[in-house]
């Protein structure tokens, strides 16, 4: 097993999930647009039920965009609402809030019906480091909701206020109690959403390689002047190492820092956009 990640303070928000759902009108489940499926809990979907749930596809600008509109096709052959959007940014964030008055139009009515304001209360979820934090940052523009560039920064249940219509509840990024697929913890820890020091980044690079050169290896070639279609996987990480001068005194290769360098370059969209699911991995 690449990994098997399960923080004390995940198993108690599951339990605060299953308390807190009456309360919460709507979810929002980030999902990372370079690996959708990889990074969806359908684990702890099941605890919020049938409530109105939209999909946000968050870092979309780092993935492949053709990707990005398959997916919001696949998830609406699914009969749910996706979105893609930038939270860092705020790109398409303000249509989260159309989408959702619109599923919940008829409990909107009713209310104004009764002479009440229906305040609609979003639950936020999704695996850590996908941006959830950074989405209620983004919505209150504020920094009310911790933040960090690792995983696992939001340790306890916050309820956040945006307005005097919509309130927001921010949970722990919550993993799988195992990841027994590899491929999906290689992806995961590729695109940063499992601490770095919790496997082997060597393993992971070039596993990741492997993913990635069947459909982008010209970004590949062209990012390290390589020629990957012919490369072993044993090459890559020596190969990249060479080029970037990631030599020890011996003059030995350090495979090492050349994988952390790989696995920068392609978390920061310097080889290009790339996406590592595909709708078939279903």
């Amino acid at each position: 097993m690449i990994v098997q990640w399960y923080p004390g303070h995940m198993q108690k928000a599951k339990r605060e999930i299953l308390e807190l759902n009456k309360y919460v009108d709507l979810y929002l489940i980030l999902l990372d647009a370079r690996a959708p499926l990889s990074s969806r809990n359908e684990q702890l979907e099941s605890l919020i039920k049938d409530k109105p749930k939209i999909f946000l596809l968050n870092k979309a600008d780092l993935a492949d965009e053709k990707k990005n509109n398959q997916f919001l096709k696949y998830f609406e052959s699914i009969n749910q609402r996706a979105l893609c959007v930038d939270c860092l940014k705020g790109t398409n964030v303000k249509n989260i809030f159309k989408i959702a008055e619109n599923l919940l139009k008829d409990r909107i009515e009713e209310a104004r019906q009764k002479g009440r304001r229906k305040i609609i209360r979003f639950g936020v979820l999704g695996i850590p480091n996908v941006g959830k934090s950074t989405l209620i940052n983004k919505i209150t523009n504020s920094s009310k909701a911790k933040t960090g560039d690792k995983p696992g920064v939001t340790k306890s249940k916050q309820w956040i206020k945006i307005n005097d219509y919509f309130e927001m509840l921010d949970t722990p990024g919550i993993l799988v109690p195992k990841l027994e697929d590899d491929m999906v913890a290689i992806k995961l820890c590729a695109i940063g959403s499992i601490k770095d020091e919790l496997y082997d980044k060597e393993l992971v690079a070039k596993k990741t390689i492997e993913i990635i050169k069947k459909d982008y290896c010209e970004l590949l070639n062209k990012k390290y002047s390589l020629d990957f279609l012919n490369m072993s996987e044993d090459e890559y990480l020596i190969e990249i190492g060479k080029k970037r001068g990631c030599v020890l005194k011996e003059g030995k290769i350090d495979t090492l820092k050349a994988a952390n360098l790989f696995l920068e370059d392609l978390r920061k969209a310097k080889i290009g956009r790339i996406t590592l699911d595909e709708i078939r991995d279903r």
